[in-house]
């Protein structure tokens, strides 16, 4: 049947600006990462950040990870 394949990645079917996808991936790491040391959450950031290839200030970049470091661990983070 025409028309009732996929025929590319579901990823490939939308389209998200960048500061969407920097946005995700900040909320994902705030569940994944929250209350861990802040270096490992800063590590964490620049990986997936270079993975996706985004670019962020290293001060923003801090920042963030200074911010999600602090944050109350949860059911994810504790993992």
């Amino acid at each position: 049947m025409s028309g009732d394949t996929q025929d590319e990645p579901i990823q490939d079917q939308h389209t998200f600006s960048g500061d969407d996808m920097v946005a995700g991936i900040l909320v994902q790491h705030e569940a994944d990462l929250a209350g861990h040391d802040e270096a490992e959450v800063l590590d964490a950031l620049r990986e997936r950040l270079a993975d996706g290839g985004h670019e962020m200030t290293d001060e923003v970049l801090r920042e963030h990870a200074h911010r999600i470091a602090g944050l109350k661990p949860n059911k994810f983070s504790q993992q």
